[in-house]
């Protein structure tokens, strides 16, 4: 939009004509949108996780490659970053695994059961939902084959990776 105003400034005080300097600045400034998500500068070192689910590390350039790994989430600003969502991947396809393994193929029932953290203490457990799926997680179909997958994978496995729960020591408790 481009329209022109014609402004008597004698009509103003000096502060007036002040004020409107300052509001013709910022009026004339590109909105700033500060992002959360990261992208790197051209030639900016970045970390990402490669097919083997290995941390590598590439400069940004624009590329097709550098696009599609910043589209899935995939463009880390330091090697701990990616490491840890390497594990993160690693966790959850343990837990998918072994549902996959686990869960009874036939199951026609109405509740299913999900690894969840207790808000507030570093504790894993088990809850049963009905009739509902819930995106992202692993379903499992009973409470003793979820309860089974919990010390397979490791309980702060889960909590570190999945819930992002500091644990000093891994237990399989």
């Amino acid at each position: 939009m481009n329209e022109q105003i014609t402004i008597h400034l004698d009509n103003l005080t000096e502060e007036e004509r002040e004020q409107l300097k300052k509001l013709l600045s910022k009026a004339s400034e590109e909105p700033s949108k500060e992002s959360r998500v990261w992208i790197p500068e051209k030639q900016e070192r970045y970390y990402y996780i490669d097919g083997f689910v290995n941390v590598a590390a590439d400069n940004w350039d624009d590329y097709e490659v550098d696009i599609d790994r910043l589209n899935v989430g995939n463009v880390f600003r330091n090697s701990e970053q990616a490491e840890f969502v390497s594990e993160k991947i690693k966790v959850k396809a343990e837990l998918e695994r072994y549902a996959l393994e686990h869960n009874d193929p036939d199951y026609s029932g109405n509740d299913y059961y999900y690894i969840i953290m207790n808000t507030g203490v570093k504790d894993t457990s088990v809850l049963e939902y009905w009739k509902a799926k819930v995106e992202g997680a692993t379903h499992f179909t009973s409470e003793k084959i979820a309860k089974d997958a919990i010390k397979s994978v490791g309980k702060d496995r889960i909590l570190k990776y999945l819930f992002g729960v500091d644990c000093e020591e891994e237990t399989n408790d």
